[in-house]
């Protein structure tokens, strides 16, 4: 269990981000003060300390690992979110860590500490590359990526309808480091196609009512 790392409330901005891509589309960042409670509808995916929720999948190649934050700052190398004595994902210099997902997302959202303008998240889909935010524009801004080890904040992403089933954390230095992965898949094309037939059939109830009131 991750400590807040501010006091007050949770939701500090809403912001539409750019993004580079294929087909360049605005995603809606709200960042919040405090890592917990999760965004509404978004689940615990990955959180470095329990099994990986069914799904998904992580991966990092040799230039990322998990650390512990009891461990405290690792000078010159890795620094915990604030708070955070739990495990976490550090990404140095030339690392990558993907989290991919079986289903599309429709939101996404993680835990991010001492952020750096070489760090990089890319938001991939069936198509490929839909977005890509470096150093401050990974929370709507142009400002704030210093490296300041007392700067932790939850980021969410809204896709906006977007495809989106992968997601990669890069880093040009030392180091990306974040926890506590949270995401809320879409709903399958089935249950759409059940919700858009339930709607249908209310409607249709509706309409019979008002023509049983007016007979």
């Amino acid at each position: 269990m991750r400590i807040a790392p501010l006091a007050g409330l949770a939701a500090a901005a809403v912001l539409a981000a750019l993004v580079a891509g294929p087909a360049a589309a605005a995603i809606t960042i709200t960042v919040y003060n405090t890592d917990l409670p999760l965004p509404a509808g978004q689940l615990m995916v990955e959180d470095f300390d329990h099994p990986l929720a069914a799904g998904f999948s992580f991966t990092q190649n040799a230039g990322a690992y998990v650390r512990s934050g009891a461990l405290g700052l690792d000078p010159g190398i890795s620094a915990p979110p604030p708070g955070d004595t739990s495990n976490y994902e550090t990404v140095l210099s030339g690392g990558l860590a993907t989290l991919t997902s079986t289903r599309a997302l429709r939101a996404f959202s993680f835990y991010l500490g001492s952020p750096d303008s070489w760090n990089t998240v890319r938001f991939y889909g069936t198509g490929g590359l839909v977005a890509s935010l470096s150093g401050a524009q990974i929370w709507g801004s142009t400002t704030g990526d210093n490296g300041d080890q007392g700067w932790g904040r939850r980021v969410s992403y809204d896709f906006g309808g977007a495809v989106v089933n992968k997601i990669e954390f890069a880093s040009s230095g030392n180091s990306f480091e974040f926890d506590s992965l949270a995401a809320a898949p879409a709903p399958e094309p089935a249950v759409w196609a059940m919700m858009i037939l339930g709607l249908g059939t209310v409607g249709a109830a509706l309409r019979r009512r008002r023509v049983a009131a007016l007979a």
